[in-house]
């Protein structure tokens, strides 16, 4: 596995890459994770394709000096690989945020894609507590400057988690992603950015039955940030989409998944 960054704008970023392969794989990462999410899963997925995992801007060690993050951006990254790669299709997996990301790249290259995997995809049926691009801008605001005060915040959470008002997942996150001034100026410089990235689910749907995009969707039976309708929302009208349940929450990448992956990707090649 190679990792390296990538030249982009007045940024680098950060990725890891396998050999070279016919086939391309770019993968998108969720909040507050980073490219080295997916090393558990790349046996797997390096026998099939050239896989590139990205950290995110404000995340791992990508270095991220253009303000907020748009489409646009992640359109122009892609179009690098693709050029550095030589490919002119390439396939999709994304997990958590990084679904949205993907289910937004399918429409900006309708044309290109082979695959679609989407792991625990945000912008479907998200919990509400979890879905940034609908907080009201009222609750980001007061939010923020709650954050001023993280010693009061970090009390009316633990709190709140005492009384059972916040779940433990929910309370870990906070403490993962609130605690140093780095956490929060990544969390509202990301949830600015990805409130242009709501999926326009019925033009997504249009391009994978149009383009017969074959689509692996991933869901955790315990997961309390993607709601179980996923299943049926996406899958609803699709007649290349295919639903596998985990005996997980919302933590899905494993070596478990990568011995999943193995069964799939060769159940591909055989009925290909």
């Amino acid at each position: 596995m190679e990792k390296g960054f990538l030249p982009y704008k007045n940024s680098l970023i950060e990725y890891r890459k396998s050999a070279k392969k016919d086939k391309l794989l770019i993968l998108f990462h969720g909040f507050g994770d980073k490219a080295a999410l997916f090393e558990p899963i790349f046996p797997a997925l390096e026998k099939e394709f050239e896989v590139w995992a990205l950290s995110f801007p404000y995340h791992g060690e990508s270095q991220w000096n253009e303000g907020l993050f748009s489409k646009d951006d992640i359109v122009n990254i892609i179009q690098e690989i693709i050029s550095i790669s030589g490919k002119d299709r390439f396939s999709l997996l994304g997990y958590s945020m990084g679904g949205k990301v993907a289910l937004n790249m399918l429409v900006r290259f309708p044309h290109q894609i082979d695959q679609l995997f989407l792991l625990a995809p945000d912008g479907i049926k998200t919990h509400r507590l979890y879905d940034i691009h609908n907080l009201p801008e009222v609750f980001i605001l007061l939010f923020k400057s709650l954050m001023k005060r993280p010693k009061l915040f970090f009390k009316i959470a633990t709190m709140a988690h005492q009384s059972g008002l916040l779940t433990k997942f929910l309370f870990d996150f906070t403490k993962n992603h609130f605690s140093t001034i780095v956490q929060r100026t990544r969390f509202f410089m990301v949830a600015d950015s990805i409130r242009t990235f709501k999926p326009d689910l019925e033009k997504v749907k249009s391009i994978i039955n149009t383009e017969k995009i074959k689509v692996t969707l991933f869901l955790g039976k315990k997961d309390e940030v993607i709601l179980p309708e996923v299943a049926e929302v996406f899958s609803a009208g699709l007649s290349t989409c295919e639903v596998i349940w985990l005996n997980r929450g919302h933590l899905l990448i494993d070596v478990d998944l990568n011995n999943r992956f193995e069964k799939i990707l060769k159940s591909h090649t055989l009925h290909s």
